[in-house]
């Protein structure tokens, strides 16, 4: 229907030769986020304690052929809210809307329309209002077809993904925004909002669209009890199990091949469990093997690839947990690319949907990656205002893990800014959950993190006695390479 990734435009990229490796998956703070908490900060396996000589978390980036960042282009992404307003004003006339459905959408659209005309518009009253409206739409195309439809509400979601200018300046109409499609009968090129329009009018025939009341009352009732049983059925598990018996062998075979480091026959059969949950019109399974697809060609690279799976994930499940992990893979990309501005925006797309998921640790993780972006552009009060709200999430889990980790990523992000006391009291609180949570190897590593800003103090002797309580929790540990390596640190100290 529309270019939805896509609050960017991709080119096509061709993957370095030496492609990075597949890491085996970090430890996981929860099994319900076990995806969202994949690092991907190359170099390293353990994505709470990497560091560089100096004490600062290291966090590579992708480097490409041509020597630049990325081969993204965010530049023409940017649209006024008065074009948004002024296009659904346009879709909601091109479908046969009765005057009832279009009078209710106009009542919303000049909430929203009054918000924007504001010295400071409130965006999130806009997005409200704008929702509200594109519910209406639905629910009458939903009605005249005798079939869930959420074709207005996808659209809606992807703009609130573009860098969008809610201050309304009805002058300014960004062309490249409106992203054009062929039509299906002449095949000429038509912009996004006359291609929804074509394509909602396609399903809802104007015959059918002024038909009395009564006429679709019974058909909606029918048409809803279906996707209430799915709720249901849902909410029996945490995880969806697809049941169509050919959708679920393609997914488990994909998982099989793709654990064991064969992407192609992995490729293969999530693309036979997407076309046959596409035939099927399993849209939880085809969000699923949509974003397993996703990892792969995100694993090798191919970000433009990635980005569009990831997309369609999010679009397809009605998981809120799985849209929420697709959201925040996007939102990785943009960040290992260096755009800012987009992966923030997936970032707290991501925090949202695990908010109604009531998934607790994702949203620490993603606040504690905003945090990170802010530190590694040395902005003190917004790495301490996000890590502060991750910390407060996270003491809501009443998981030592992913307390004892929220603490140490904090840590080096506050060493990072040379908040040197701060950052010590965090890998302090960081190595007494990990001492609750019985892993005394994070204890470790969180005291000789806190040796090496000890050393940046200048205070040799307390380094060495942070050091000295790492090796000893090391071999306690049994593990030899890691006592190694704190010796040989000990010796130079």
């Amino acid at each position: 229907m529309y270019n939805s990734i896509y609050p960017v435009q991709i080119k096509p990229y061709v993957p370095p030769q030496n492609q990075k490796q597949v890491d085996g998956k970090d430890e996981n703070e929860s099994s319900q986020s076990s995806d969202m908490y994949k690092s991907r900060r190359s170099g390293s396996t353990d994505p709470y304690g990497a560091t560089d000589p100096n004490g600062r978390s290291s966090y590579p980036r992708h480097e490409y052929p041509n020597g630049q960042k990325s081969t993204i282009d965010y530049s023409k992404s940017k649209v006024n809210i008065a074009q948004i307003i002024t296009d659904f004003k346009s879709t909601a006339n091109a479908i046969g809307a009765p005057p009832t459905v279009i009078q209710e959408v106009e009542q919303y659209l000049t909430l929203a329309e009054n918000q924007s005309l504001k010295n400071e518009p409130d965006k999130k009253l806009i997005q409200s209002n704008l929702k509200n409206a594109s519910n209406v739409l639905d629910k009458f195309i939903s009605q005249t077809l005798n079939k869930k439809s959420k074709v207005v509400e996808n659209w809606i979601e992807a703009l609130f993904l573009q860098q969008v200018d809610y201050k309304s300046d009805p002058s300014t109409v960004n062309e490249d925004f409106l992203v054009k499609l062929p039509d299906k009968e002449t095949g000429d090129m038509k912009p996004i909002s006359q291609n929804l329009a074509s394509q909602a009018a396609q399903e809802t025939p104007q015959a059918e669209a002024v038909q009395p009341q009564e006429t679709v009352e019974q058909p909606q009732q029918e048409a809803t009890q279906e996707p209430v049983q799915k709720e249901v059925t849902q909410k029996r598990s945490n995880v969806y199990i697809p049941q169509d018996p050919q959708v679920r062998k393609s997914f488990l075979q994909g998982k099989k091949y793709a654990s064991i480091n064969q992407p192609s026959k992995a490729i293969e059969a999530f693309n036979a469990a997407l076309t046959q949950a596409q035939y099927i019109g399993d849209t939880n399974a085809e969000g699923m093997a949509s974003f397993e697809l996703g990892k792969i060609y995100d694993n090798q690279d191919n970000l433009d690839k990635a980005l569009g799976l990831y997309n369609q994930a999010y679009r397809a499940s009605n998981d809120n947990n799985l849209k929420a992990q697709a959201l925040y893979a996007m939102a990785e990309i943009y960040n290992d690319v260096v755009y800012f501005e987009p992966a923030m925006d997936h970032y707290f797309a991501a925090i949202s949907y695990a908010g109604e998921a009531e998934n607790l640790n994702a949203q620490t993780k993603a606040l504690s990656d905003i945090a990170d972006m802010y530190a590694e552009r040395y902005n003190v009060a917004q790495t301490y205002k996000f890590y502060g709200a991750a910390k407060n999430i996270a003491l809501e889990t009443n998981n030592p893990k992913t307390m004892g980790a929220i603490w140490s990523r904090s840590g080096d992000s506050l060493s990072i800014l040379n908040e040197n006391i701060n950052a010590l009291q965090d890998y302090k609180s960081s190595a007494r959950f990990y001492e609750q949570a019985e892993s005394p190897v994070k204890m470790a590593k969180n005291y000789e993190k806190a040796s090496m800003v000890m050393r940046k103090l200048g205070n040799r002797k307390k380094a060495q006695s942070l050091l000295e309580k790492a090796h000893i929790l090391a071999i306690r540990a049994a593990d030899a390479d890691y006592a190694k390596k704190i010796e040989k640190q000990l010796n130079v100290i």
